[in-house]
């Protein structure tokens, strides 16, 4: 059941959501972070998928993030195009088929719920081409939005009206991918001496 708190934690996390593709909009522009078009076109695909499950289970004021979600990745996958990262690798590749056999079978079971542990686990796949690159060049990819997406989803989870397998399970695993994300570029950071530039 929907109460106060959960509009209120919703719009939070939706919000919070805005302005972190908005930061992460102007690294792009400003050329500090290049976006790798396969995670964010993932992303993209999975959050369509997620979003669906979740009004389908009833989330309420906790399926705004993932509406936030749904509109950001798929500016960020546009700028891509041009701005992002232009190396593509066969586990790249991987990833990118893997998100459209989850439409596949999303669309052949209708059940919420498998759509969205199949989600989950192609969540993870989808991060990799982003943790390998940020590996290698952690200042070009950017804290703020990886942050934010820790705060929001978690705020996402306490607002959704109804906690179960199918709502839960998806913000919980992208929590958990940007935890190990977040970590990758902060530890290789404080490991590579950065350009001054790009400090931040």
């Amino acid at each position: 059941m929907t109460s106060g708190y959960h509009v209120v934690l919703g719009a939070i996390a939706a919000l919070l959501g805005i302005v972190g593709y908005w930061l992460y909009f102007r690294s792009i522009f400003r050329g500090e972070t290049k976006p790798h078009l396969f995670t964010w076109f993932t992303y993209f695909l999975i959050d369509i998928i997620v979003f669906a499950a979740q009004v389908v289970k009833g989330g309420g004021p906790g399926t705004w993030v993932t509406l936030t979600g749904v509109v950001g990745t798929l500016g960020v996958s546009l700028l891509a195009l041009r701005f992002g990262e232009k190396h593509i690798t066969k586990g790249d590749w991987a990833s990118f088929i893997a998100a459209f056999f989850a439409i596949v079978l999303w669309r052949a079971t209708n059940d919420p719920l498998i759509a969205v542990v199949i989600a989950t686990v192609i969540n993870f796949l989808a991060v990799l081409p982003t943790i390998r690159k940020s590996y290698l060049n952690p200042y070009q990819e950017s804290v703020s939005i990886w942050a934010l997406d820790i705060v929001r989803f978690a705020l996402g989870i306490v607002a959704l009206a109804s906690l179960n397998m199918a709502t839960i399970l998806f913000p919980l695993g992208i929590i958990t991918a940007n935890l190990v994300l977040l970590g990758t570029i902060l530890i290789r950071r404080r490991i590579l001496t950065p350009p001054p530039h790009l400090i931040g």
